[in-house]
């Protein structure tokens, strides 16, 4: 284990992010705390696993409890300072500050982490029912180090070009570009991410922002099957979504390593290059950062021929 994230079910608790050595590191206060859970929770929630961080983000992170009728059950860690539409009154845990940065940047657990509610004797148990709200004294979310030493993930941003996970410097191939992507849209989580930077990761989306932090533009990366949810029918003709798909038309929703177990948002006080995005454009054989794009901007992105995530 990398490190346990400890977030106290009390206000004005520290949240900390605590190492097997015994170091710890602060990433905050607890502001509230909730008294339900979300139910249904965003539609992709119900291709994870119980107990485990759902989506991973720079202005959120979710927990899914359990996926009933076909629908996730879902719990969410917010910052003080932003609106997640999806987290909903009353059943999220928020930390005082600013989304981009510390729990929602370079400690932000990976989708899959697993999540336990501690009870007040101390017992850890998977965080599995609402009901263990009632008895919880804090929650924890242990993060792993990852199966694979990957490096990136390359995209070939042409319809029937290929994704790539680099391990150990050699290129494997995960997944097929469908469609690709020309164009920016306004996605609202870009207004807390640089431009550049992963801003979420969950089991039917990569979300990167092209925008400078406070405003929004950014573009999508989606699973085929996803594309077919009711609310998503429509990115098949818009630019600002690119569909990839298995190598032999698999699912991909929910699995590693595009949609578990891998990307983090940007940190974008820390630096570094986990969750930052590249690009190659036209003739180009260097990469380079992402333009800038606010907003909608057909064909803003007609140029870029490959795009390059960066996972260490």
């Amino acid at each position: 284990m990398l490190y346990s994230l400890k977030l106290p079910l009390e206000p004005r608790a520290p949240v900390e992010a605590v190492y097997p050595d015994g170091r710890r590191v602060f990433l905050g206060t607890v502001r509230l705390i909730p008294w339900k859970t979300r139910y249904p929770g965003f539609t992709a929630s119900r291709n994870g696993s119980g107990g485990e961080v759902i989506a991973s983000g720079a202005n959120a992170l979710h927990l899914l409890l359990d996926v009933e009728k076909g629908k996730g059950r879902t719990l969410s860690i917010i910052p003080s300072s932003t609106f997640v539409a999806v987290a909903g009154t009353g059943s999220s845990l928020v930390v005082e500050g600013v989304g981009g940065i510390g729990l929602f940047g370079r400690y932000a657990p990976p989708v899959g982490s697993r999540v336990y509610v501690v009870n007040r004797l101390g017992y850890r148990i998977p965080f599995r029912s609402k009901d263990l709200l009632k008895y919880g004294a804090s929650l924890e979310i242990d993060v792993e180090a990852p199966a694979e030493d990957a490096s990136y993930i390359r995209f070939e941003n042409w319809e029937g070009g290929h994704v790539y996970l680099a391990v150990n410097g050699e290129e494997c191939p995960v997944a097929v570009v469908e469609k690709p992507f020309d164009s920016s849209g306004r996605f609202l989580g870009t207004l807390y991410q640089v431009q550049g930077g992963v801003r979420a990761n969950h089991p039917g989306v990569i979300c990167v922002s092209t925008s400078p932090l406070g405003e929004i533009g950014g573009f999508q990366i989606v699973p085929l099957g996803h594309v077919y949810d009711h609310e998503m029918r429509k990115v098949r003709n818009m630019g600002q979504w690119m569909i990839v798909r298995g190598l032999s038309f698999e699912r991909l929703e929910g699995t590693y390593p595009l949609f578990s177990g891998l990307i983090r948002p940007f940190d974008r006080s820390y630096g570094g290059n986990v969750g930052r995005v590249l690009c190659m454009m036209g003739d180009s054989s260097e990469w380079q950062d992402l333009p800038e794009a606010l907003g909608v901007q057909p064909g803003v992105f007609s140029d870029v021929k490959e795009i390059k995530i960066l996972l260490k």
